[in-house]
Order: structure tokens, then C-alpha cells, then sequence
């Protein structure tokens, strides 16, 4: 049982960091200009691939727990 707890306590913490990750992007691009320039397109790779990393780490953990979704799709 400890072991599922502290999977879970992971699960939890990833969900957490991948939030905190779209947040940041939601405050990128409140601040993004209409016209990016080249600083801000450099800003917006490196918060995509956090966001990307953040994404497959908390996929890996709810993985963990048995929180699979075989398709997008299915019900």
C-alpha cells in the first residue's frame, strides 16, 4: 500500500508541474507581442518542449497507477 501511496503522491506532483508549465504559457503569451520577434519565438520553443516534458512525465505517472487511455477516442 505505501507503494501506491507514494505513486500517487508522484502522480499528484506531475499533474502539479505540468499545470505550473501551461500557466507559463498562458503568461507568455499574455505578454507575446502580435508579431513575434525572434526572442520571443526562442521563449516559446523552450516553453513548449517544458510543457511537452511535463506532459509525458505526468502521462508516465498516472501510468503508474493504472491511469491508461488506450485512445483519445474511447470512452
Amino acid at each position: 500500500m505505501a507503494d501506491e501511496i507514494e505513486a500517487l503522491r508522484r502522480a499528484r506532483a506531475a499533474a502539479r508541474a505540468y499545470a505550473a508549465a501551461s500557466q507559463d504559457m498562458v503568461d507568455f503569451l499574455d505578454r507575446t507581442s502580435a508579431v513575434p520577434d525572434p526572442q520571443q519565438e526562442a521563449e516559446y520553443a523552450a516553453l513548449l518542449g517544458i510543457e511537452e516534458l511535463q506532459r509525458k512525465q505526468r502521462e508516465d505517472a498516472l501510468r503508474e497507477i493504472g491511469l491508461v487511455v488506450r485512445s483519445v477516442g474511447e470512452a
